[in-house]
């Protein structure tokens, strides 16, 4: 399950820092996060770029659990999103010719806002790994 802490709503553009990462995978040339969060609503989009090819995902979510399904690039992802007290949660599992995985993603502000952090863990039955994206505002 995809879990996302986020302690202040991160609205903004966030450019991906591979300096400031740690990723067990190859980490892409780069990546964007655009966030816009209006209280109940929560839109996501990210794009990688790895040499000539980009993939962008987007979702749009409710803070009220409601799950939302979601299709992109042969992979089902269920998710909803709610409030735990002071967190935000993103959960979802994703699905993949017949393959179950779960992610756990704490989203978390700093530097007085100018610096996004996610810690993400990814666990199937043939792929697991932990990350650390660190974006900065633009």
């Amino acid at each position: 399950m995809m879990k996302m802490i986020i302690m202040n709503k991160p609205t903004g553009v966030w450019k991906f820092s591979q300096n400031k990462s740690v990723l067990e995978i190859p980490a892409p040339d780069s990546t964007t996060f655009i966030i816009e969060h209006r209280e109940p609503y929560f839109h996501l989009e990210r794009t990688h770029v790895r040499g000539k090819s980009s993939n962008t995902f987007a979702i749009d979510l409710t803070t009220d659990g409601k799950t939302v399904i979601k299709n992109h690039g042969g992979i089902e992802i269920r998710a909803h999103l709610f409030w735990e007290a002071e967190i935000l949660v993103f959960d979802s599992e994703v699905y993949r010719e017949g393959q179950r995985g779960t992610n756990l993603v704490s989203y978390q502000l700093a530097d007085n806002g100018q610096t996004f952090i996610a810690d993400e863990q990814f666990s199937s039955r043939d792929l697991n790994y932990k990350k650390k994206w660190v974006f900065d505002k633009q």
